[in-house]
């Protein structure tokens, strides 16, 4: 039914308030249509289960090690709020990290929270050819090195927070990645002109993710 009140978000009871262009309305509340899917939604999930479901399986002491580690270590929030995490909150985001790189899973949390630096990785993009990205390498043969890519964008465009995962490399790796097939097959050919953003996430060895690095390269 259309509600003509005082504007209103969020749900309470079991009534919801919400708009579309026709303006405020307000509906019954039901649960949320978000199918796991495929390809990287369902590979972080599935990670994101298999470290929440590790964290049940730590014996008392292991999980009063996450809970110590969390409260000396507090996180950032997407506001900017330093917050602290519970032991279980830690020991899943950790985890998740490591699967997402390909690690393994650890009951013990990380003995160092030092991140390699990224550098500036470089992204070469021909339209005609390749798609390469080259790695600076800064760190160890046990770290990780993400690396993702935006879809083809305009020329104006100056900013992205939306990428897509690609893979993942050794951290000390300096090999550049042909990504020009998974590139393609992902969102299609490229054009002249556009650019193409990408973020090269260094990792460290205990899953502790550090600084990304994003830029831009335009397509020749």
């Amino acid at each position: 039914m259309k509600y003509l009140g005082q504007p209103q978000s969020g749900s309470m009871a079991g009534t919801t308030a919400s708009h579309n262009l026709g303006g405020q309305y307000l509906r019954s509340r039901r649960t949320p249509v978000n199918p796991v899917g495929t390809g990287r939604r369902a590979a972080i999930r599935t990670a994101f289960a298999a470290a929440a479901k590790y964290y049940a399986s730590l014996t008392a002491t292991q999980q009063a090690a996450w809970t110590s580690y969390a409260a000396s270590y507090p996180t950032t929030d997407r506001l900017g709020q330093s917050i602290t995490l519970t032991g279980q909150q830690m020991c899943v985001k950790v985890n998740t990290q490591l699967l997402n790189c390909g690690g393994a899973l650890t009951a013990a949390p990380p003995v160092s929270n030092a991140v390699a630096s990224a550098g500036i990785p470089t992204l070469t993009a021909v339209h005609s050819a390749a798609i390469t990205l080259t790695p600076t390498g800064l760190g160890a043969a046990g770290d990780f090195q993400l690396y993702a890519f935006s879809a083809p964008q305009s020329a104006g465009v100056l900013f992205m927070k939306t990428f897509w995962q690609a893979g993942h490399v050794a951290g000390n790796s300096t090999t550049a990645i042909v990504a020009t097939t998974a590139y393609t097959t992902q969102f299609g050919a490229v054009t002249a002109g556009q650019r193409i953003f990408f973020k090269v996430t260094p990792v460290n060895q205990y899953g502790v993710t550090g600084v990304p690095y994003i830029s831009f390269a335009a397509v020749t």
